[in-house]
């Protein structure tokens, strides 16, 4: 039992570092993607508000043609 219990520690110990590099890329790879996708969901909230404000001045592009046209036709108001 000694001797399992001395094997299980000393491989525990020369295994160690591996142990702890992996631990480390881990939690690195994961710190990554959670970046990641914050960038992600900020990047796609701008491009939904980019198209929200296209929208918007494309609507007043609309109604200063439609006010435009509205003069041109009716030159006597």
């Amino acid at each position: 039992m000694d001797f399992l219990l001395a094997f299980g520690l000393t491989g525990l110990a020369a295994s160690g570092g591996w142990i702890a590099w992996a631990a480390a890329r881990g939690w690195s790879r994961r710190r990554d993607r959670r970046h990641e996708l914050r960038l992600a969901r900020a990047r796609a909230t701008a491009e939904i508000r980019r198209a929200e404000l296209a929208a918007q001045v494309r609507e007043i592009e609309l109604a200063n043609e439609t006010y435009q046209d509205f003069v041109r036709r009716h030159p006597e108001r």
